[in-house]
């Protein structure tokens, strides 16, 4: 197993999603077991800790490699936790909403211009 910390590849603060990309290549040239070390991350936007939860949680199976999360500081894993508790992969419309359908794009248009703002 190796221990990758993450500040090394990516910089201590972690802002885009495309970052998550640069390093599941560089996992794949690394190991079949990676242990990822956040220890010296201070920074982690919304949309890569989105993006680091799509790929390496939920599509773990599809990786040619294991990985192992570890150090990650307490703010980091707040929104680490609040980004997991909104992926349930099911959007639905509650049954108290109220759905408009429009036959034709005009009619959209004419209703949203009849809205008063």
């Amino acid at each position: 197993m190796t221990t990758i910390d993450i500040s090394t590849i990516l910089g201590a603060d972690l802002r885009s999603r495309y970052s998550v990309h640069d390093l599941v290549e560089y996992f794949r040239n690394t190991d079949t077991s990676i242990v990822a070390d956040f220890s010296k991350i201070q920074f982690a936007t919304r949309s890569f800790i989105d993006e680091f939860y799509n790929v390496f949680i939920k599509g773990a199976t599809e990786l040619p490699f294991h990985i192992e999360i570890t150090n990650m500081p307490e703010n980091i894993k707040a929104t680490f936790d609040s980004v997991s508790r909104t992926q349930t992969g099911v959007k639905t419309v509650p049954p108290t909403a109220r759905v408009k359908q429009f036959a034709s794009l005009d009619d959209l248009l004419r209703y949203m211009d009849s809205i008063p703002f």
